[in-house]
């Protein structure tokens, strides 16, 4: 049976291991420059975005234009919000995958590997909003 202690000690044991486990990811200064620059690159996200959601007046919005067919997805402007947490959603689990990494032998590997993709999704994400304004104010 768990007792109140056990409960109380478990949670400190977790909290000091990843309290060390995110001070050795963010000691170096590769990784936070990666995460200053992929940090930067959601806000901007999240920024054209919103501003996005305000110039469009009406309810339905172009999000999607293929060269061969035309207009193929049309929806609503809450839609715009969709890149933004998707990027955001792949910070968090390159974060989660690298405080998962941190003791392992591959850990810089694994750390040279990941940040560049949170990056990289970030700004294939930025694209594709500047691709939504185009479409919907060309």
């Amino acid at each position: 049976m768990l007792s109140i202690g056990k409960i109380s000690h478990n949670l400190a044991l977790f909290r000091s291991s990843f309290s060390g486990a995110w001070s050795e990811i963010f000691s170096r200064s590769s990784a936070r420059i990666y995460g200053l620059v992929v940090l930067i690159l959601n806000l901007l996200n999240w920024l054209s975005s919103i501003l996005l959601y305000r110039s469009l007046g009406n309810e339905l919005t172009v999000l999607h234009y293929n060269i061969d067919f035309g207009i193929d997805l049309v929806g609503h402007r809450g839609e715009l919000f969709v890149n933004p947490v998707l990027g955001l959603s792949f910070i968090i689990l390159n974060l989660a995958l690298l405080l998962f990494f941190v003791r392992h032998k591959h850990y810089k590997f694994m750390s040279y590997l990941l940040w560049p993709t949170a990056i990289l999704a970030n700004i294939f994400l930025l694209l594709a909003a500047l691709g939504v304004y185009l479409i919907n104010f060309r």
